[in-house]
């Protein structure tokens, strides 16, 4: 069971007039119903600004398809969605005479497309979807943290990705390299732990979490527990936030100091820090402050 709803739609709305927004949000809506019925949905409910969509052939991976579709269908148009998706029993029903879908499967989901509210653009899923899902999809995953789902309990949750490779806002340069680095490592320093990453290495996590390579105490819980990623490639080295709270990056010791964008990868200076959850000038002490070199092997 998949639900996408439209971030942001009020403001659009009270920016562009009743009218022009309710024909582009109804033209999006449209085309994710279209996509859905294309890929088998079972059953769809379209109510306000969101969809609900069930699949039953080849549940999980049709899904996840369609959910990926909807974020960049809604992306075209510049336009973000909430998404989240859930598999296991559901039941149908009359409400007021209308078919409709109960169930604990749709409160995992109701729960899971809007977890962060304050950051759309994502799709919400739990830890036991990953195996039900081909490897193509599961590779795109990341994990999002232990959360909380009001009503159910904690649950490890992961983003699955959606950019194309080739879409212009999924990365983010700093700036044009003269010559690329080859066989490179990058040491991150975070008081008296460092991380070495080799190039070949696996995409590395940073944050509040146990599971994360760098782990960042933080008793006011501003680091996410899974904050940031690390990882090289091509030969480039890459950060994304995947935080609630946000990363800041600086070059060097005293270069400008920006705020990453949110979930896109942003290539790494040679050398520089992070600041994950706060800002440098928030973080004086440095107790959030990540140091980072990239040196050749």
């Amino acid at each position: 069971m998949l639900i996408v709803d439209i971030a942001g739609s009020t403001k659009l709305r009270s920016e562009l007039g009743e009218l022009a927004a309710g024909r582009q949000i109804h033209h999006l809506l449209d085309s994710i119903i279209a996509a859905a019925r294309d890929r088998g949905a079972t059953f769809i409910k379209a109510y306000g600004d969101d969809v609900l969509a069930v699949f039953e052939q080849d549940p999980v991976a049709a899904t996840a398809e369609i959910a990926i579709q909807a974020q960049r269908l809604a992306s075209d148009v510049g336009l973000r969605l909430y998404a989240g998706f859930h598999f296991g029993p559901v039941q149908f029903r009359l409400t007021d005479g209308h078919p409709d879908a109960v169930g604990q499967t749709i409160n995992f989901v109701a729960r899971l497309h809007k977890l962060a509210e304050d950051a759309p653009g994502q799709i919400f899923l739990l830890e036991e979807s990953l195996g039900q899902l081909p490897h193509a999809l599961s590779a795109q995953a990341m994990p999002f943290g232990n959360r909380s789902l009001k009503g159910l309990g904690k649950f490890n949750v992961w983003t699955l990705g959606w950019q194309s490779q080739d879409a212009s806002t999924a990365t983010v340069f700093t700036a044009e390299r003269d010559t690329a680095i080859s066989s490179t490592k990058l040491h991150l320093r975070h008081g008296d732990s460092t991380l070495t990453c080799f190039s070949h290495d696996r995409k590395k996590l940073i944050g509040r979490g146990n599971t994360c390579d760098l782990t960042v105490p933080d008793p006011e819980l501003k680091v996410s527990s899974t904050h940031a990623t690390i990882e090289c490639i091509d030969d480039c080295w890459f950060v994304q936030d995947i935080s609630r709270n946000g990363t800041w990056l600086k070059e060097g010791s005293d270069g400008k100091e920006s705020l990453l964008p949110y979930c896109q990868k942003m290539t790494l200076p040679t050398s520089g820090c992070l600041s994950i959850g706060r800002s440098f000038a928030e973080d004086q002490a440095g107790l959030f402050t990540l140091n980072f070199e990239i040196s050749r092997v």
